[in-house]
Parts: C-alpha cells; structure tokens; sequence
C-alpha cells in the first residue's frame, strides 16, 4: 500500500492545535477530511506527524504521513484539489512517495522551531499572533552566553510544564540553539533537538529572555537545568511567536525532497 508524505505549513492562530478534537477546528481535521473527499473515504488517511502543535503555534514545514488504497498519480492535480478543500490558514506545500515503513513521528531523529521576538518600546501591527513583544531591555550578549551551556545531551525538566512530565524521563539531546538578528527590532531564537517536551521551546526562550534582562544576578541557565524544577525557571511565552521549521530523517533522504517546493 503507497504510503505519502506531505509538507504542510499552517497558521496557527485558526486552529486548536494540531491534533483532532472533538467540535474544534484542528489542523489534523481540516486535511483529514479534505483526503477523505480526494481519496474517496479511503479508510487509512489518518496522518501521523512529525510534531503535535499547540493551540495557536504555526508551521512552516510540517512533515506528516498516510497509507492509501488509491494510489496518486498526478501530484500536482492532487495539491491542488487538497489544497482547494482545506480552509484558510492551513496549505500543502508538497508531496514525495516514502516507505511502507516511514513514520512521520517515529522515523524522526530531529525537530527545528524558531521563536520570533520583536524588540521595541512601540508596538507594531504584525506581532499580534505572529511574535513575541519585548518591551523590556535585553542584554542579547548575555543571551548568548547561555546558548553553548544548552547543547548536548541533557535533563530538561526545568525547561517543561511540570505535570506533563509527572514520573516521565525528561532527557532530550539538543543539536544546535542560536539567536539570529534579522532587523534591529526584530529577532529570533532557533532551536534543534531530538525532541521536544511540552512547552520546552516556549519556557526556554522565555528564561533566556528573564536572564537578559536581568532578573537573576547569580544563576545562569546551567544552574536553572541543575536544579530540575520547573518553578525556578523563567515564564512561559506565549504560542504567537513559535514555529516548527523542519523534521529530520537520517534514513529517508527522500524528506529532502519534501522540502525543495516546486516553483512556477
């Protein structure tokens, strides 16, 4: 049975979350029962995804999957029937052929979001469910420094809503974290990890943000891990600002392929 992959980019301020619920618009419906219609109610379109996003956290290249009956013969004319059922705020990028085997959770050996902060006294019109607003002084220096201490294999427990991790081993290896200037007032932090725990990348960047501005004068981000307590960590930013960028998979290059969006 053909099993496909889709890249798929979302907004998140229309949905709640990713994962189906019952009277909500969610993101897993809204292309569910658009496959439903172009794949004549095949009975294995259920996706599986490479990452259950939070009420109100966007997507830019989201990798999900499903197994069919019916096997797709003209990509371009199935994007665009499935792209002309789904409602607004949400569109299928591309689509590859993978293995029977691929799992777009389980075959993953890597996530990326950024967080967006925009950095100013004065608000803006394009921050509203797009970004964070720092109103405060930062000293961005100071953010970088903790960067490197976050790398590696470690236990993120200070870093994760505390009862979602209740009796749960809180060991993630982070790859890379980096903080990116892309306009004097608006910058963004990315992150890479095998995984993520839940609100990991939103309490991260919000106690990053608490170190530089100076709420702490003798602990550092290395300490805060140390003491695994979520109570001794910074806030929890908001969903507006945060993004998944990209799912990894050492054994299917074919993802590689996803990602190369067809031009005109």
């Amino acid at each position: 049975m053909p099993n496909y992959a889709l890249l798929v980019e979302y907004d998140g301020t229309h949905f709640y979350g990713w994962q189906r619920q019952k009277d909500l618009p969610t993101v897993q419906h809204a292309i569910e029962s658009a496959l439903a219609i172009v794949q004549n109610k095949n009975p294995h379109s259920h996706l599986s995804v490479a990452g259950r996003t939070d009420t109100g956290v966007h997507a830019l290249g989201m990798v999900c999957n499903f197994k069919t009956e019916n096997p797709i013969s003209n990509y371009h004319k199935f994007l665009v029937s499935l792209n002309a059922l789904t409602p607004i705020g949400v569109s299928i990028k591309n689509i590859v052929e993978v293995p029977s085997e691929f799992h777009s959770r389980f075959s993953c050996t890597g996530r990326e979001y950024i967080y967006k902060l925009y950095y100013s006294k004065y608000e803006s019109s394009f921050v509203e469910g797009r970004a964070y607003w720092v109103r405060n002084y930062i000293d961005w220096d100071l953010v970088k420094q903790q960067l490197q201490i976050l790398v590696g294999e470690k236990d993120f427990r200070s870093l994760t809503k505390a009862k979602s991790m209740e009796g749960k081993r809180a060991v993630r290896e982070l790859f890379a974290i980096q903080l990116e200037k892309l306009a004097p007032e608006w910058y963004q932090i990315r992150i890479r990890a095998n995984g993520f725990m839940h609100n990991m990348v939103r309490i991260t960047v919000g106690t990053l943000l608490d170190i530089g501005k100076g709420r702490w004068e003798s602990r550092s981000i290395g300490s805060i891990l140390e003491e695994k307590n979520r109570s001794l960590a910074g806030v929890t930013l908001p969903p507006d600002g945060l993004y998944f960028v990209r799912a990894y998979y050492e054994d299917h290059p074919e993802i590689h392929e996803l990602y190369k969006i067809p031009l005109p």
